[in-house]
């Protein structure tokens, strides 16, 4: 007699698994449902979808199916009279609301490139995005659609830990601060706010620093901004020196332990005896602390990091044991100093003398 070893019925359990296995194709609806800018379209009142294929340029039978299918998932309602209206969930897929990003960047090709190769990420332990050939930050230098999109993300789920940041640190001590892998400057011009003779640096990918210099002059104040310096280039290539204060936020979380250590090594040569590194990152949970496997949630994102850049979840010693092996001594640790999905986490090290 066959055991299951769940308690969820069969039939159950299978209509889980298509639920699963079907929600790319919903993701790709969102995605096109963005990129076609129907909420936008639709946003000033109901529309048949004869004017909305005409507004679009679209083929009118596609469409109309098209937004059928988006009823059914809510995004949209049809009347009595043809007309297609907004539904709550539809209206949050406007282009200037930050769901819309999020879908154009987790639904987008980089991310399932990469996704799409966790059979093989398993079996050699490198990224969806090298397996491809080539790594998905340089995927978005190519395509800055979902790179811009990517950077919106990161800069508007940062705003909490920001905040708390310059309340956990003291900022005033320092002269010339960088952000390495800054993006678009969100972390850096909050801290140069509260540290007003401070010059700052952002230092990220060439790409990136050409969406700062634009989105920083409508969200930072011009006193703010004329203190930044934008400067191009690869941290795992070298990283400029002459700040007391270099800062790394969600960056080793996106690596593996080489190319953290590469960075590093890096980060070490451009620093001056004394100066010191800022780490703001989530710490993953020791699974035989807790006495558990680890949880549900952490566990998928440290597998995504892994599988999108070849990173993941460390837990404090590992931290500790690469800071320490690329010469850093460590000062200070405060645990969870912010809420998120995540509490962050902050590391405050000096450069010990060669």
């Amino acid at each position: 007699m066959t055991q299951h070893t769940s308690h969820t019925p069969p039939d159950a359990a299978t209509a889980m698994l298509n639920l699963l296995y079907s929600a790319p194709f919903a993701a790709q609806m969102m995605r096109a449902f963005v990129k076609l800018r129907i909420a936008d379209h639709l946003a000033a009142g109901p529309r048949d979808a004869t004017d909305l294929a005409t507004a679009l340029g679209a083929h009118h039978g596609a469409l109309t199916s098209f937004l059928d299918a988006c009823t059914a998932q809510s995004l949209a309602t049809r009347g009595e009279d043809g007309r297609y209206a907004l539904t709550e969930r539809g209206q949050l897929l406007r282009s200037d609301a930050a769901v819309a990003s999020h879908v154009l960047y987790a639904a987008g090709p980089g991310v399932n490139r990469a996704y799409e190769k966790m059979d093989e990420v398993v079996l050699t332990g490198r990224s969806g995005g090298d397996i491809t050939g080539q790594h998905v930050y340089e995927y978005y230098g190519d395509h800055l659609e979902e790179g811009a999109a990517f950077e919106k993300v990161m800069s508007e789920t940062t705003t909490d830990c920001v905040n708390a940041l310059v309340e956990a640190h003291d900022f005033t001590a320092y002269a010339r601060i960088m952000d390495v892998g800054g993006g678009r400057g969100t972390l850096l011009s909050r801290v140069l706010a509260a540290a007003p003779k401070a010059q700052g640096v952002l230092f990220d990918m060439p790409h990136v620093i050409e969406m700062a210099k634009s989105s920083l002059r409508s969200e930072a104040a011009a006193d703010v901004v004329e203190r930044i310096e934008f400067t191009g280039g690869s941290f795992l290539e070298s990283v400029p020196s002459g700040a007391d204060l270099y800062m790394l936020k969600s960056i080793m979380v996106d690596w593996p332990d080489a190319q953290v250590a590469r960075l590093l090594a890096n980060l070490h040569r451009a620093m001056e005896p004394g100066s010191r590194l800022l780490i703001v990152d989530w710490f993953g949970r020791d699974a035989a602390d807790a006495g558990r496997v680890v949880e549900g949630y952490e566990a998928i994102v440290s597998f995504s990091a892994w599988t999108l850049w070849g990173g993941r979840l460390r837990v404090r010693t590992e931290f500790e044991a690469l800071l320490d092996a690329a010469g850093f001594a460590v000062e200070q640790v405060e645990t969870a100093f912010a809420p998120g999905l995540f509490p962050w986490n902050l590391i405050v090290v000096r450069r010990q003398d060669d």
